[in-house]
This record gives structure tokens, C-alpha cells and sequence, in this order.
């Protein structure tokens, strides 16, 4: 997306000594807020003075601590929260004068007045501060959102990159980095599926919005190329707190109008589930798929088309069906006979290939091959659906989909789960490098314990240790309660929330039983991966 044109130069405030505060002149400056798309928006730049903002920065780099946190919605590296600054030990606050002017300046009344007038959001509170600095590093993302927790009223952005790198004004598509900016889908509060604008990221750069629920969607792109960083200080004004001039107790109902829904309303909406797939309910079966002491030679012929026949001889198919009783899942690797397998390699390359899909490229929004649809909204998933094979490496994929959906392969699985299946839904999915995900909501779990059986088609070595994502994830539901700031919900590595996590890799067939509470997602695909997650997945329901 082309950068926007809207950047305001605005004068700097003088301080006693001589540096620069956040401006608080208004003028002309409502305007264009207000007539910004897809939303009101404004962009500042230079935001406030050189000096400040590079003693800003050495202090982001050299003197403050950054932990790594991610999520399914989330990657990067962040700083505690700089509203505690007055809370350190003396000793370490001097070690941190140009962001404690910052911070002051910024939630000071003049510079709240400001932001006031010129998004015409009314009062601003002043007590309470909400400030950190964050770090994108190569890899490092945030999925759409729209900011809506508890008493956010304006968003903003300080943009530190490298004041001395030759992109300091503004960095290149390539890099990524950007501020994605979401319109709403008419009559709807669900986000588009591309985004209107893209922000870049700019040396001396201030963004700032109306945190408005179903309306201020928005995403940080993926930081592309090695060393590369996008240094940045998030935070939010707030509504007036009790006691504070302005505070009215039923002041947020203001932005809960027209039956507007937030993002996190949005994720936890059942009516999203599986909303835009080929299939949103479960197809029954001709009867009940039961346990069976053997596979017939019928349905072993039809399988033996596109399945290894390894997995339909008696003895391994018992060897599985032991493994899963005990673990409740397995891993398959080598599922397609190879000749299947082999024939696949060249068409998905050259897809991805064709299309600048992965290899340190960000695959554009809207890049699809024929017969493919987007499968959304994105602010629950985003990934490419098959819908009909208009080629040659769509019919090779359509042709494993219909071997999932049929009675032969339900058998085979009910065989080796010793579960009886009463019905199947499924598609065909490509997880493009730099685009795609889906999110850990209900929309991911089931009403019924399902048998989840995924073919996973991910081609390269540098899947396994989850740096380039693309993994899968089962998630116990009951753990995911707490809030970060920005919407999702933290797990730390090793957290007891995490059932399994299973990488993507080439031609493997996960089987796992999952039960309601269980929620799933595929992590977001980084643009230094190898090329597209594709994948055949499908989920059977279990009649208990």
C-alpha cells in the first residue's frame, strides 16, 4: 500500500532547557483528522525536537530491559510499562531524564488539550499514564486489532527508527514495519480484508487515533530484512477517572453506539465461527463411522491411490491405533505415497514462486491463484482457501480433499482412533508467507469432541524450531482469561495452557482429539519462511 500523504510538520515547544516538548498548536490540524480514511487519523512529522528524541532512543536502547512476549496475535520485544518511572529508585531514574520529559510532556495538560482538540474526543485524563517502548526485530508482528480495553480513548505511536540510516524518512515497502489502517466491510463491524492505508515507519514521527470499537482496526506489518528494527514508543490517552475534570460515569457509552463490536468481542463471537469456509457444518456420514477390526480391501484400494501403503498394512495401522490411545494424537510423517508427494514439490514451488510468496518476501494482500478465495474476517484468520481446481496443482489438491471427505478414509481413521466418526468438514488451505494465520477463539474450537486431522504440505527445513511460524497450536480455553495490552492473550513459553504444538513440515498427517475447551491456531507465517503452509484440514466430529 502506498505510504500516506497527510504528515503535518509541527513546531516544537521551548522548555526552560532549550529542548523540545510535544507541540500543543491545533491549528488546521482538526480538519484533517476528521476527513482522514479509513478512519479518523493524523500523522505528525518531525513530531518534536532532534535532540530530545535521539537522547529518547539512547536510552530505549542502552538503558532499559526488553522481553520477547508472543502470542497467536503477537511478536516482538517489549519494555515495562513507563508509566512507573516515578516508582524506580532514584539512582536508576537519572539514568533515564529525556524519556521521563517525554512521558511528562506527553500527559501534560497542555499536550492533552491538544490531542483533545484536535481529535475532538473530549477530556483526557491526566493520572493515568500508558506508555512502553517496544522493539520490532526481523520477524516481529501485531495482527489486527482495534486497541478497545477497558478506558483506551486515543491511540498513538512515536516512531524511533535509526535517525542516521539513509531510510530515516520514510523505509520501503520491502522492509514492511508499516501501520496498516482497516476499513469496517459495509454494513458490518468486521474489518475488510486488505487494508485502505499503510503508515511507514519514520524517523521523529508521531500517529495518533480515536480508539473506536469495530472501527480502529489495525496492524503493524512484519519487520523484514536482517538487522533491521522499528523502535517505537506505544501508548494511550485515557478517559477521564473519577474525580478528574470531565469524568462522567456513563462516559465510554459514547462509544458503544449503533450496536458497534469490538475486536475482542469479535474474536469470541460464536456467530464467526468458520464464517467464509466451503463448509460451516458438519456433513454427515452416510451412518455412524464405528471402530472397525479391519479396513475392506475396497476401502484399502481407494486409498492406496494417494495414501503410503505403509499406513494400511494391519501391523502399523495397529501400532498407530496403539500410540494414539495413549497420547490422544500422532504425527504421520510420510502420509502420501511418495510418487503423490513428489508430483506436488514443483506445483506448489512454482506457485509460490510465481507469486514472490516467502524467502524474505511479504506476499501483497490479495495474492491468490486461480480457483482460491480469502477465507476471514482478519481479525479472526486470514488464509487462502481452494475452491475449484482451475490447474493442475489444484486438481492434485482437490483429489486429497475428496479422499479426506470420503467413507473409505473415515473408516481408516475410525480403524486407528477407535472413535466413531458421525460427520466431516474440511477444505484445502495455504498459509501465504508475510499474510496469513488464524487466531486462538471460539471460532476455532467445536461445540463436539472432534478428531482434527491435518495434512501438512510445507516445503523447506527451517519450519521445525518455530521461529518462521506457521505452527499449530492447541490451546486449553479455561487459561486464556487474561488481557494483554493490546487485546490477546499472553502465554509465555512453557505455560500449562499449551497442550501441543505441532510445526509445520513436509507431507505430514497430524491426528489429534480435541475436546470442546480446546481451542486451535496456525501461527501467523513469517515472511522469511521457505514459501506457503498449505494444508488439507479437516475436522471430524465424535459421537460420544
Amino acid at each position: 500500500m502506498p505510504e500516506t500523504k497527510d504528515s503535518q510538520s509541527v513546531p516544537a515547544v521551548e522548555t526552560k532547557d532549550k529542548r523540545a516538548a510535544p507541540t500543543a498548536e491545533t491549528k488546521d490540524k482538526r480538519a484533517p483528522f476528521t476527513q482522514a480514511t479509513p478512519y479518523p487519523h493524523t500523522r505528525i512529522a518531525p513530531f518534536c525536537s532532534d535532540s530530545l528524541l535521539r537522547g529518547v532512543r539512547n536510552e530505549m536502547l542502552n538503558r532499559l530491559h526488553y522481553t520477547q512476549k508472543e502470542t497467536d496475535i503477537f511478536k516482538y520485544h517489549q519494555s515495562g510499562d513507563l508509566a512507573n518511572l516515578d516508582g524506580l529508585p532514584a539512582a536508576e531514574q537519572a539514568q533515564l531524564p529525556c524519556l521521563r520529559q517525554l512521558r511528562d510532556s506527553l500527559y501534560s495538560h497542555e499536550f492533552r488539550d491538544f490531542v483533545s482538540r484536535v481529535t475532538g474526543c473530549g477530556p483526557l485524563s491526566g493520572s493515568r499514564t500508558d506508555m512502553s517502548t517496544n522493539r520490532y526485530m526481523q520477524g516481529d508482528h501485531l495482527l489486527l486489532h482495534d486497541d478497545v480495553i477497558g478506558d483506551r480513548r486515543v491511540s498513538y505511536i512515536i516512531y524511533l527508527p535509526d535517525p542516521d540510516a539513509a531510510d530515516a524518512c520514510g523505509w520501503a515497502d520491502e522492509a514492511g514495519g508499516g501501520l496498516e489502517l482497516y476499513a469496517r466491510e459495509p454494513n458490518s463491524w468486521a474489518p475488510a480484508e486488505c487494508p485502505e492505508k499503510t503508515i511507514r515507519p519514520r524517523w521523529n514521527q508521531l500517529v495518533m487515533f480515536t480508539v473506536l470499537p469495530g472501527q480502529s482496526h489495525h496492524a503493524v506489518q512484519e519487520v523484514c530484512g536482517e538487522g533491521r528494527e522499528r523502535l517505537s514508543i506505544q501508548g494511550w490517552f485515557h478517559f477521564p477517572q473519577p474525580g478528574e475534570p470531565g469524568y462522567s460515569a456513563d462516559q465510554m457509552q459514547q462509544l458503544w453506539t449503533d450496536g458497534a463490536e469490538s475486536t475482542l468481542s469479535q474474536i469470541a463471537a460464536l456467530h464467526q465461527r468458520n464464517h467464509g469456509t466451503q463448509e460451516t457444518e458438519f456433513m454427515p456420514f452416510p451412518a455412524c463411522i464405528e471402530d472397525t477390526d479391519i479396513v475392506s480391501p475396497e476401502d484399502c484400494t481407494e486409498l492406496r491411490r494417494l495414501m503410503n501403503p505403509e499406513y494400511l498394512s494391519e501391523s502399523v495401522m495397529s501400532q498407530v491405533a496403539s500410540r494414539f490411545a495413549d497420547d490422544s494424537h500422532i504425527e504421520l510423517a510420510q502420509f502420501l505415497k511418495p510418487q503423490v508427494a513428489s508430483a506436488l514439490q514443483p506445483l506448489l514451488t512454482a506457485a509460490d514462486e510465481r507469486e514472490k510468496v516467502g524467502n524474505g518476501h511479504m506476499a501483497a494482500h490479495g495474492t491468490r491463484g486461480a480457483g482460491w478465495v480469502i477465507n476471514g474476517p482478519p481479525v479472526v484468520r486470514r488464509f487462502a482457501c481452494l475452491q475449484s481446481a482451475e490447474d493442475e496443482l489444484g486438481v492434485q489438491l482437490m483429489g486429497i480433499r475428496e479422499m479426506f471427505a470420503s467413507p473409505a478414509f473415515a473408516r481408516w481413521l475410525a480403524a486407528v482412533s477407535a472413535l466413531a466418526l458421525r460427520g466431516r468438514r474440511g477444505t484445502v488451505r495455504r498459509f501465504r508467507a508475510g499474510l496469513d494465520y488464524t487466531l486462538a477463539s471460539p471460532d476455532a474450537g467445536s461445540s463436539c469432541t472432534t478428531l482434527d486431522a491435518v495434512l501438512c504440505l510445507a516445503q523447506g527445513n527451517t519450519w521445525a524450531d518455530g521461529v518462521v511460524g506457521g505452527y499449530h497450536c492447541y490451546v486449553d480455553s479455561g487459561d486464556a482469561d487474561d488481557a494483554s495490552n493490546d487485546g490477546s492473550v499472553y502465554r509465555a513459553a512453557g505455560d500449562d495452557g499449551i497442550l501441543l504444538t505441532t510445526p509445520a513440515s513436509w507431507n505430514s498427517l497430524s491426528l489429534v482429539m480435541r475436546e470442546p475447551n480446546v481451542v486451535r491456531f496456525v501461527k501467523y507465517v513469517s515472511a522469511s519462511a521457505p514459501g506457503s503452509r498449505w494444508d488439507v484440514s479437516f475436522e471430524y466430529c465424535v459421537d460420544e
